[in-house]
C-alpha cells in the first residue's frame, strides 16, 4: 500500500477517534450494550479539562449507549419514563443493519485502496450510498427514538460531511437523552443486580470526591452523603 494511503487509513482512524471519545462530567454515567447486554461507566479516574475520559467499545458500533446524569431533580413518572426507553432501544435495533453496513465497508478500506482505480471507486459509492440509507433511516425513526429534529440534522451533517463521523450514526442517538430518562429507571430496566449494585457504588464515589471537600457537619456534605444513601437504596 502506498505511503499515503497509510496516512488516509490513520485519518480515518483518528476522526473516528475523536467522534466516539467521550468527556463525562462528573454527575454523568454512560450505559452501553455490549454482546446483548447492558453494563454502564462513570469514565476513567483521569481528567481532561475536568472531565472524565470515556472510550466506547470501539469494535462495536452497532451497540446502543446512552448518556445520562444523576440530579437530585425528581423524573417524570417511571412508566412514562420506560415506555420512552423501549421506543428507543426499538429504534436503536432498527438502525444495527445500516450501521453493521457502514462499518463492514470501512473494514473493506484498506483492500480497496490496494486495489485498481474502479473497485476503489465502487467501494466510495458503496460507501456513501450506505451512509445516505443510514441518515434516512435515522430520520424515519428519530421521532421514535426520541430525537428532536435539531439533533437529527446535527447527526445527519456530521455523517455526511465526514465518512468516519457514520459509524457512530446509532451511538450518538443516545447522548442527547438526559432529559428524558433518568438513571435510576434506565438502571433498573437495563442493568442486573449486581450492575446496580456497582453503580450506586460509583455514584458513591463520585460524591464522595466532592463531601471531602466539604465540612464534615455542613449542610452541603449531609445533603450529598444523604443523596448517596438515597441512590444506594433506589438501585438496590
Amino acid at each position: 500500500m502506498a505511503e499515503h494511503a497509510w496516512w488516509l487509513l490513520c485519518g480515518v482512524v483518528g476522526m473516528y477517534l475523536y467522534d466516539a471519545v467521550l468527556l463525562l462530567f462528573h454527575n454523568e454515567v454512560v450505559f452501553y450494550e455490549r454482546g446483548g447486554r447492558w453494563s454502564f461507566s462513570i469514565g476513567s479516574d483521569f481528567e481532561l479539562g475536568g472531565r472524565h475520559v470515556y472510550v466506547p467499545p470501539l469494535f462495536s458500533p452497532t451497540g446502543a449507549i446512552l448518556r445520562l446524569r444523576w440530579s437530585t431533580r425528581v423524573p417524570p413518572g417511571v412508566a412514562v419514563a420506560l415506555r420512552g426507553l423501549r421506543a428507543w432501544r426499538v429504534a436503536m435495533r432498527a438502525m444495527v443493519p445500516r450501521t453493521l453496513a457502514i462499518a463492514m465497508l470501512f473494514a473493506a478500506m484498506p483492500a480497496a485502496m490496494q486495489a485498481n482505480g474502479l473497485i476503489l471507486l465502487a467501494w466510495l459509492v458503496a460507501l456513501y450510498a450506505s451512509i445516505v440509507l443510514g441518515v434516512a433511516k435515522l430520520w424515519r425513526l428519530h421521532r421514535v427514538s426520541g430525537l428532536a429534529r435539531k439533533e437529527a440534522l446535527a447527526i445527519s451533517s456530521d455523517a455526511l460531511l465526514c465518512a468516519p463521523f457514520a459509524l457512530d450514526i446509532l451511538r450518538k442517538q443516545g447522548l442527547k437523552a438526559a432529559d428524558r430518562f433518568d438513571v435510576v429507571s434506565t438502571a433498573h430496566a437495563l442493568l442486573d443486580a449486581d450492575e446496580r449494585r456497582r453503580l450506586a457504588e460509583a455514584i458513591r464515589s463520585r460524591l464522595q470526591r466532592q463531601m471531602d471537600l466539604e465540612e464534615p457537619d455542613s449542610e452541603r456534605h449531609v445533603m450529598l452523603r444523604n443523596y448517596a444513601d438515597d441512590m444506594a437504596g433506589a438501585l438496590a
